[in-house]
């Protein structure tokens, strides 16, 4: 919301900007219709008019993921309204339309995650990987190659007819005596490369992998194929050695142009076992690569309502909607004050009600930062926060930063380059969350800097100073700085002067990678689960007496708390479903507000954890083309492949229906069209059985949508 709206809000009621926004909706200003729609929700939060006029003017500015949200927001007031439904259909068919007129940008493409990972060295890895060398040369006595020595023809030739005769005792099955005659070769041809892979694949099978590995090392490096880097990563990882297996995984993959891709799996599977290994070490869960992406599998048997893990957030800020709710900007704990739960009937309160709410409401430590545009609450969050990020984006300390304080303020609005007042930053989420990202990078770089008795970081320092966004993928392909202008150069000002003669240049690389990383990790959650209000009931416990009875009567009332949107590592590595079988729900992770993974339908060790990014109630199409344009996949899931998209096509066979025709649907679910009793039976066997047994009752975790998440984003949370 821009400043001018925030200057006369105090001068018009809900239904005064209701008015403009109808106002500016006829004349065809969609942007500024859209902006007092907002300022009469923000007045009014159940005016079902506001909701539907913003819902229509952010369908025009094509905000659909938007006007969705205040739709659904409506439907919430009146479930039934005529009018929102209808709208509700209209929009989906224009996101159809959108789509069709996309052309070959929307056709159906395979995707394979490990296309757009890395396999770039950690900065530690170094450390690590002398590590690891030292034990390789003492615990395992490899010898790096073979000594350079002159072959005798006919030995080498006596080499090679040993090794034919080990082949055909393989297919015999006996290995042992098998290993024996590699051995033999060997003897006569120690050069001999095809006996020592061999030999090294054998003593594999029978489970001697020091002695397969010894083989492998001996071989020089330049007469290295693919099969023996991979085979070898193979084995490192056996041993307990991750950095050497993926430099061997790297080496194959490279060798091979990036067209063995399995080496490229292997090597992002064992390296997302070593980050999230100990982030899963008390959850019956472990993290795996797949061809979606970081994925997560059960490791035991889970039933509905059990917790499969918990998370915290790396990085958080709040949904611009609740900026101005009292939360902790650091920890995102409730800062409920009884005025602002009660009221304006607080001051109407008799004193001896207002004393027991005074006596027993949890004591309010909150502090606020000199700069007086960041609340905590307690010291130790402020402390907190000043030493992860907050010193390097205080406007105290910097000034440019005030910009970024301004345009959280004002829910994005700002003057762009032609000195207008509009929307610059498009996200529910705070611009803030960004800039913490950055100034947590440089705080981390600044301590190094020092800890090592230097006046600048290098370049080392800044590469591990971002270890700890590591864990959250990126992809994105628009440029997103071309987008938000204003923002880019409003970031570039604050990081200009980080202190103690420190800058850190933001390139518009630097800011779409940031912007796609925050875009597709977030996930919206609240203190829900402990307010002020938790704590006064927990007070009252054992208090007897009429004013407690009546304070009791008037705390039935959920209260209010501000919505923040956190970075979760091991939630970002949760995969889509439409039939999610987890729900993400507000939690307490050590004392502090975070989420919960809790189980939804029962899983067997080794199932895959899903849970949904959109609204999955909408159809099948509606589903894949909204989850294309907000994520750019076309989803997979066991939903999407047994339900069908109307009575002209076939779910099972693709077979379209003559123009005068409709196929016949399920008789228990129909959400799915046969040509022929054989499909029907043929998708049934398939999976549609399953499907059909589902009583569609599709969790909604609160997700993160932005505008600028359009085709071309990425795919979601995910960019392994």
């Amino acid at each position: 919301m821009s400043e001018e709206v925030n200057v006369i809000i105090g001068h018009l009621d809900a239904n005064g900007f209701l008015q403009n926004s109808e106002l500016h909706f006829s004349k065809g200003d969609f942007l500024k219709a859209l902006e007092n729609a907002k300022a009469a929700l923000q007045i009014e939060n159940k005016n079902i008019k506001a909701c539907i006029i913003a819902g229509r003017s952010a369908t025009r500015l094509k905000r659909f993921d938007e006007s969705y949200y205040f739709y659904k927001e409506g439907l919430k007031i009146d479930p039934k309204n005529k009018i929102i439904a209808e709208e509700l259909i209209d929009l989906q068919k224009i996101l159809l339309d959108h789509f069709d007129k996309m052309g070959i940008e929307a056709k159906e493409q395979d995707y394979n995650a490990v296309h757009f990972c890395s396999q770039d060295v950690y900065p530690e890895d170094k450390e690590l990987f002398l590590l690891e060398k030292e034990i390789l040369e003492t615990k395992y006595k490899l010898e790096n190659r073979l000594p350079s020595m002159i072959v005798d023809p006919i030995k080498r030739k006596e080499a090679a007819q040993i090794l034919m005769k080990a082949h055909k005792i393989i297919l015999a099955g006996e290995t042992e005596d098998a290993i024996k005659q590699c051995t033999i070769a060997l003897d006569a041809d120690p050069l001999n490369i095809t006996a020592r892979q061999l030999r090294a694949r054998l003593n594999q099978e029978k489970g001697n992998i020091e002695q397969s590995l010894q083989d492998l090392y001996a071989i020089p490096k330049e007469n290295r194929s693919v099969d023996i880097w991979k085979f070898g990563g193979i084995l490192l990882h056996q041993l307990g050695l991750p950095v050497h297996a993926e430099f061997w995984y790297r080496k194959a993959t490279t060798l091979s142009q990036m067209k063995d891709i399995e080496a490229a799996m292997m090597f992002q599977k064992v390296r997302a076992e070593r980050i999230y290994g100990p982030l899963t070490i008390n959850y019956p869960i472990k993290v795996n690569f797949t061809k979606y992406g970081r994925s997560i599998f059960a490791t035991k048997g889970l039933k509905i309502g059990e917790i499969a893990f918990e998370d915290k957030p790396v990085v958080l800020g709040k949904l611009l909607q609740y900026k101005d709710i009292s939360a902790c900007d650091h920890c995102a704990a409730s800062l409920l004050t009884p005025a602002e739960y009660f009221g304006e009937k607080y001051m109407e309160f008799n004193p001896p009600l207002r004393s027991l709410i005074k006596e027993k409401w949890p004591k309010d430590e909150s502090v606020r930062c000199s700069c007086q545009r960041q609340v905590y609450c307690n010291a130790k969050c402020q402390n907190e926060a000043w030493e992860q990020y907050h010193q390097i984006i205080c406007p105290n300390k910097n000034v440019h930063a005030h910009a970024l304080y301004d345009l959280h303020d004002n829910a994005g609005y700002g003057l762009n380059k032609d000195g207008i007042r509009e929307e610059i930053w498009v996200p529910q989420y705070s611009p803030i969350l960004l800039a913490r990202m950055w100034a947590m990078i440089v705080m981390e770089a600044k301590r190094l800097m020092r800890k090592n008795g230097l006046s600048q970081p290098t370049f080392q320092h800044w590469a591990k100073a971002k270890t700890s966004l590591r864990k959250f993928i990126v992809f994105g392909k628009s440029n997103v700085a071309s987008k938000l202008p204003e923002v880019f150069n409003m970031m570039r000002e604050i990081f200009s002067d980080c202190g103690d003669g420190v800058k850190y240049e933001i390139t518009e690389e630097e800011f779409n990678a940031r912007y796609y990383q925050a875009t597709c990790n977030l996930q919206s959650y609240s203190s829900s689960l402990s307010t002020p209000i938790h704590g006064l009931l927990k007070n009252l416990n054992g208090v007897n007496g009429i004013t407690t009875m009546i304070l009791l009567k008037l705390t039935k009332e959920e209260p209010k708390v501000a919505t923040f949107a956190g970075m979760f590592p091991l939630h970002a590595s949760l995969n889509h479903a439409c039939d999610n079988n987890v729900e993400i729900i507000d939690g307490l992770v050590d004392g502090r507000p975070g989420v919960y993974v809790r189980v939804f339908r029962d899983l067997n060790a080794g199932d895959e954890l899903f849970t949904t990014y959109i609204d999955t109630t909408m159809p099948r199409k509606i589903r894949r083309a909204w989850l294309f344009k907000s994520f750019n996949f076309w989803c997979q899931c066991r939903r999407c492949q047994f339900e069908g998209d109307g009575p002209n096509i076939c779910t099972n066979c693709g077979k379209y229906a003559q123009e005068d025709k409709k196929f016949q649907h399920c008789g228990k679910c129909k959400k799915a069209w046969y040509c022929s009793l054989q499909c029907q039976k043929e998708a049934w066997v398939k999976g549609h059985i399953a499907i059909c047994q589902l009583q569609h009752s599709m969790v909604n975790p609160k997700t993160i949508d932005t505008d600028l998440q359009d085709s071309t984003s990425g795919k979601g949370k995910k960019m392994y």
